[in-house]
């Protein structure tokens, strides 16, 4: 199941541009049909067989007219026996985000799925569309904690074109809009966010790339070399290593390639929580600096060896998570957590994930978190 946020606001563009912080990103979604074809760049993925769930929010308690987007979960289709803990779960999580009302997407083939060519009136089947179990137990579970579900929408495929139609008591349907020319397509790839055909290529993304047979070796030489450096060198060694790190985003920045030595000693620096942190605020910095830091993290969570791998991937998920999130947080802390079961940065990543915390709410943690341990190293 992943619980991901509606898209970031924009970083600070150019001189004479307005500040990513003064306003949210806004978009407008007219009717149903758009808010369907907008599912894949809220996710970062194409679903299939999925329930996906939108909690909506009314700005300024309804006065301004306005709603928002919040959390936004997505489940794989359960079975029948499972349809009230899966619903229940994705509760658990966007209940205490506060929404106003819950939007449910049921994605499942179903017996009316006419063709995406076929004329907006050519009949279609009368009957109620598949999986009603899960649209009336989302309706029932939102409502013991007093939110709606007004709108549950049925869709056989995310695609443009491809009808849609509301659950009973509604009758409503139509078609999707388009999926990949859209403002919010327009605005994700802006905003730097890729959104993937499925989820088997977002995983493939951060997959292990080609092995490195000496690697673990020359990881085991660097800590060894570290454990004497940093008993004698105290925060001097933390800063060497910091140095280290930068050193090598710049190389990465300008397309030069890392060698085996230097993967490990990058995996060894930032196994320095002092380090790890400090890196973590570059998140935050200028366009080139944080575009730059994002790759190096991707580099190393496909290179680097179980346990080491642990801190590039939360690295990468405090990355994404200061954009808005995307599906790729999810998968990131999936492989620091297996990588590092006790991790202490990715539990709190995860509970402020489950606590439907937003973009602004992980960027406070990450400055102060940064700026601490900056202190810390110009102190020593």
């Amino acid at each position: 199941m992943s619980n991901r946020h509606r898209p970031a606001r924009p970083r600070p563009g150019p001189p004479g541009s307005s500040s990513a912080d003064e306003e949210p990103l806004r978009l407008r979604l007219h009717e149903p049909g758009e808010l369907v074809a907008a599912v894949p760049h809220l996710l970062g993925f194409r679903p299939v067989a999925s329930l996906v769930l939108v909690a909506v929010h009314d700005d300024l308690g309804g006065a301004s007219g306005r709603r928002r987007l919040g959390v936004v979960a997505r489940a794989d289709l359960p079975a029948p026996g499972d349809v009230a803990a899966v619903v229940g779960a994705c509760a658990t999580r966007m209940v205490p985000t506060g929404p106003t009302e819950v939007t449910a997407v049921v994605v499942a083939e179903g017996p009316d799925d006419a063709p995406d060519d076929a004329p907006d009136d050519a009949p279609e089947d009368a009957g109620a569309p598949p999986r009603t179990d899960v649209a009336d137990t989302v309706g029932s579970v939102f409502a013991g904690h007093g939110i709606v579900a007004p709108t549950r929408l049925w869709v056989p495929r995310i695609a443009a074109g491809a009808p849609w139609r509301c659950y009973p008591p509604c009758d409503c349907r139509g078609r999707v809009a388009a999926t990949d020319d859209s403002p919010l397509a327009a605005a994700s790839a802006w905003l730097g966010q890729v959104t993937y055909e499925s989820r088997a290529a977002l995983e493939a993304s951060l997959a292990p790339g080609p092995p490195h047979p000496r690697l673990a070796e020359l990881v085991d030489a660097e800590w060894e070399a570290a454990v004497l450096d940093r008993e004698l060198g105290g925060p001097a060694a933390a800063r060497r290593d910091l140095a280290a790190v930068a050193a090598a985003r710049d190389e990465v920045a300008a397309g030069r390639p890392l060698g085996d030595g230097e993967l490990a000693r990058l995996a060894v620096a930032l196994a320095d929580p002092g380090v790890r942190d400090v890196v973590m605020g570059w998140a935050l910095a200028d366009e080139g600096v944080a575009v730059a830091a994002e790759q190096l993290w991707t580099l190393l969570v496909r290179a680097l060896p179980a346990p080491e791998v642990a801190e590039p991937a939360v690295l990468l998920a405090c990355a994404q998570l200061v954009r808005g999130g995307s599906a790729l947080v999810g998968v990131a802390l999936e492989r620091a957590r297996r990588a590092d079961p006790g991790h202490r940065l990715a539990g709190l990543l995860e509970s402020l994930l489950a606590s439907g915390a937003g973009p602004d709410a992980v960027r406070t943690v990450i400055r102060e978190a940064s700026t601490e341990s900056a202190a810390r190293l110009r102190a020593g």
